[in-house]
């Protein structure tokens, strides 16, 4: 049997941003771990891929929110609940982490003029 129901291209978008952003943040800690960062590493790495990921987290974090009002608009006609709950998630993930590591330094920055 052949199920025709569509996945809502939102909740793709979603759950593409959001792994974009896991990829990315593979590539930045493999390029820092492998090799001694220099200056082409680090304009690919900081100039290129983080900013990438830093758009892609809002992307999956603003399309999954679209796409779960969109599908409990559109009732069962379409499916990708998970898919837009995923990209939530990862981007959320990434914006918690972040805020996690920016208390950190900053913590730990005036800690150190004490």
């Amino acid at each position: 049997m052949e199920n025709n129901t569509k996945t809502n291209k939102l909740a793709i978008i979603s759950f593409i941003c959001g792994l974009i952003a896991l990829i990315s943040i593979g590539i930045i800690f493999g390029a820092y771990n492998i090799t001694e960062p220099t200056q082409v590493i680090l304009f690919i790495t900081d100039g290129i891929l983080m900013p990438i990921r830093n758009i892609s987290v809002v992307a999956a974090l603003i399309t999954g929110i679209f796409a779960l009002r969109d599908l409990k608009k559109k009732g069962h006609s379409e499916k990708g609940k998970w898919l837009a709950w995923a990209g939530i998630i990862m981007g959320g993930a990434w914006i918690i982490f972040g805020v996690f590591v920016g208390l950190i330094f900053s913590i730990s920055s005036f800690a150190q003029l004490w």
